[in-house]
């Protein structure tokens, strides 16, 4: 098997003084507070990157969800059954893994940089999609054949059942996390194919 060798991106000596150069440079790193710097182990330039976007959006959103599932859904989980189950699961693990990347790229640009190079963010990021649109097409299945009659039950007769609105809004913003991770490893693969060639 032949050696695999990891490449890290060139930039040359302009693009360091323009302002769009590597993220370990000093001058990029932390923010300024009147004459010194703080925060100087963590790269702000990567949140504003599209790559740092996009993981921002796929924490904002999970959390959203796993908090509707876990505030509106454990009442009536037994009558969503393995949808709820199995949303919950695929936003724990998908939430766990994105902010640990996170984690790791805001401190160590290097770090982005490697795993970018590799095949994981491509996989993972096609994975969390697939899991994603699932969970939510099963999951809004279940909330309208199971929890919609209850609403409209309670609605008629005076009541206030929260949880049909609630996991209706969970799995719409479950579909809208799973193309945002789409988009995601669509721009890995074009990463990893522009360090390939």
């Amino acid at each position: 098997m032949p050696p695999t060798v990891i490449r890290m991106p060139q930039h040359s000596n302009g693009a360091a003084r323009g302002g769009g150069g590597h993220f370990n440079e000093p001058r990029n790193r932390g923010f300024r507070v009147l004459c010194c710097r703080v925060c100087t182990c963590v790269n702000l330039e990567f949140f504003m990157s599209k790559n740092g976007i996009l993981k921002i959006f796929e924490i904002i959103l999970g959390s959203f969800c796993q908090t509707l599932l876990i505030q509106f859904g454990m009442d009536c989980a037994k009558d969503i059954g393995e949808a709820f189950h199995g949303f919950l699961t695929t936003v724990s693990a998908c939430l766990t893994t994105t902010s640990i990347l996170l984690l790791c790229y805001a401190i160590s640009a290097r770090t982005f940089h490697l795993v970018r190079q590799s095949i994981f963010e491509v996989m993972y990021n096609g994975i969390s999609c697939f899991l994603y649109l699932s969970a939510s097409s099963y999951l809004g299945f279940a909330v309208n054949v199971w929890l919609y009659p209850k609403f409209l039950l309670f609605k008629n007769t005076g009541g206030v059942h929260s949880a049909y609105p609630a996991m209706t809004a969970v799995y719409y913003m479950g579909t809208i996390v799973g193309i945002v991770y789409g988009l995601d490893a669509f721009v890995a693969f074009r990463h990893l194919k522009g360090f390939s060639s």
